[in-house]
């Protein structure tokens, strides 16, 4: 039986569900919310609400959250972060116009206060749009009411697609496709993923990687928004959220403590606030990356990044070529975030043949 950390979810098909839900899209909402067909439908579906506007995002940022205001002719505009992953408050202020605002809290650090969000909608005309992604499966503790808010949620959990959108703003157009190849495509690159566990045969992972490299591509073509699989929405309903929290929360706790122990830099210091990953900071990360792929350890990189997105923010550039997020999600044990952490322990002691 292969063992690997990270990367994708591999999926047993749930025949019984499968049976009832092939071929099919939800329209059902989930506790209030648009269920969708990923994170960038929910920002397509905002984008075309609106004639082209200013939208302002920060900088440190992938492609999936600016290519759907670029796809309905919105002109993007970086803003900078500080070193602690807030919101440059004064540099915002020099750049802010009326338009769109995108603002998220990365791995649950809080980006800005509310007290500061409400004096922007005093002094401008914007539309404010929060991006959960991070910190989903906990209770939002903010007062301010963004007009959207959104999230990807097969970021979280063992689904094929699946992104939400709460609107505090009625949408004006409710037209959505109804795609299901996305979802499909996926979930059999997961059962590949599955197979291969089983068999080792090397040949099912190279397909199944090229599956879920490519799958994007139609995301990346439909300009119009999709619902999520009735597939998805069906696991999602069915899914105990709480044993989600509780298991996230102790496998960050077990990691978290490994690397601080090792004084390898966290940009979550404690459990309970994102638990998505454990992300940190290390030198040489595509080199460290490279030793832990052969073991079998996939961390997350966060995110290829534009030129510009660099020269607008040195905290982005620098989080791109130092940032690793090691896998604690539900998936894995506390054995497994300790043998996680002490192979990331050796890179940074450089003892990794060890």
């Amino acid at each position: 039986m292969i063992k690997e950390y990270g990367y994708e979810y591999d999926a047993v098909l749930n025949e019984e569900i499968w049976n009832k839900t092939k071929g099919k899209v939800t329209f059902e909402k989930l506790a209030g919310a648009y269920c969708l067909r990923s994170g960038r439908d929910t920002l397509k579906t905002i984008a075309r609400e609106f004639l082209p506007a200013k939208v302002f995002i920060p900088a440190l940022a992938c492609d999936s959250m600016v290519k759907p205001f670029e796809m309905y002719g919105h002109e993007v505009i970086y803003y900078k972060l500080n070193f602690d992953y807030s919101i440059d408050f004064d540099y915002l202020k020099s750049i802010l116009t009326d338009g769109l605002f995108l603002y998220m809290d990365y791995f649950g650090k809080k980006s800005i206060l509310d007290e500061r969000l409400e004096a922007l909608r005093k002094t401008y005309n914007l539309v404010f749009i929060e991006d959960r992604t991070h910190n989903l499966i906990w209770e939002r503790k903010s007062k301010f009411q963004p007009e959207y808010i959104m999230a990807s949620l097969r970021k979280w959990i063992n689904i094929p697609d699946g992104g939400l959108l709460w609107c505090n703003r009625e949408l004006k157009n409710l037209y959505f496709d109804d795609d299901i190849v996305f979802s499909e495509t996926r979930l059999k690159a997961q059962c590949m993923r599955n197979e291969f566990f089983k068999t080792g045969d090397e040949s099912i992972k190279t397909d199944y990687r090229k599956i879920f490299t490519s799958v994007s591509n139609i995301m990346d073509e439909d300009k119009k928004p999709s619902r999520m699989s009735q597939y998805a929405f069906e696991i999602v309903i069915n899914t105990d959220w709480d044993e989600i929290r509780k298991k996230r929360k102790e496998n960050s706790k077990v990691l978290i403590n490994i690397l601080k122990k090792n004084n390898i830099q966290l940009i979550q210091n404690g459990p309970g606030v994102s638990d998505l990953y454990v992300p940190f900071l290390i030198n040489n990360r595509d080199y460290s990356q490279s030793i832990l792929s052969p073991k079998g350890i996939f961390n997350t990189i966060v995110w290829p990044l534009s030129e510009e997105q660099k020269t607008v923010c040195s905290i982005a550039k620098f989080t791109e070529e130092h940032m690793l997020a090691a896998p604690c999600d539900q998936r894995y044990t506390v054995e497994d975030m300790k043998l996680i952490g002490n192979e990331i322990c050796k890179i940074i002691r450089g003892n990794e043949n060890e």
